[in-house]
């Protein structure tokens, strides 16, 4: 009877560390109108990267008028900010059939990129690291819709 209990136990706590592997590991899939996921892809298949170790992802930006994506690289040897926030996130962007890491604009309006520095309840403020990054690569604007409004 013990045995049978054991077992029984056992089988439900694989049962259960397997579901939630599954939904931490499951991906967002990002879809872009297909205006902009064909000027993502000429660009993006004009990417050159300086090492084997250098990667893209996309940042995607909103306000009220449009969206902006612009494409970003990170080093997936390094341990800053961006790495590990791309690691760490389950979000990516589709352009033809491949998949980038997306990073969205309130990632880095109220994301804390090191847990050591969060304050304390009630007087976070001026106390939390803030993450600002100054993106370099291809950018476009564009509309809910997929209109262009600048590349």
């Amino acid at each position: 009877m013990k045995i049978h209990h054991l077992i029984r136990s056992s089988l439900l706590f694989l049962f259960l560390n397997c579901m939630t592997l599954m939904a931490v590991g499951q991906e967002i899939l990002y879809v872009f109108p297909d205006s902009v996921e064909r000027i993502l892809e000429q660009h993006l298949s004009k990417y050159s990267l300086n090492n084997d170790k250098e990667r893209v992802y996309l940042d995607l930006a909103r306000n009220d008028e449009f969206y902006r994506l612009t494409i970003g690289t990170y080093f997936v040897d390094r341990d800053d900010d961006v790495t590990r926030w791309i690691k760490a996130s389950n979000r990516l962007g589709l352009v033809n059939t491949k998949k980038y890491p997306l990073l969205i604009d309130v990632d880095f309006d109220f994301g804390a990129p090191e847990e050591t520095a969060l304050g304390t309840f009630g007087k976070r403020e001026g106390k939390v690291k803030r993450l600002r990054v100054l993106m370099h690569g291809f950018s476009v604007k564009f509309t809910k819709n997929g209109a262009i409004l600048k590349e």
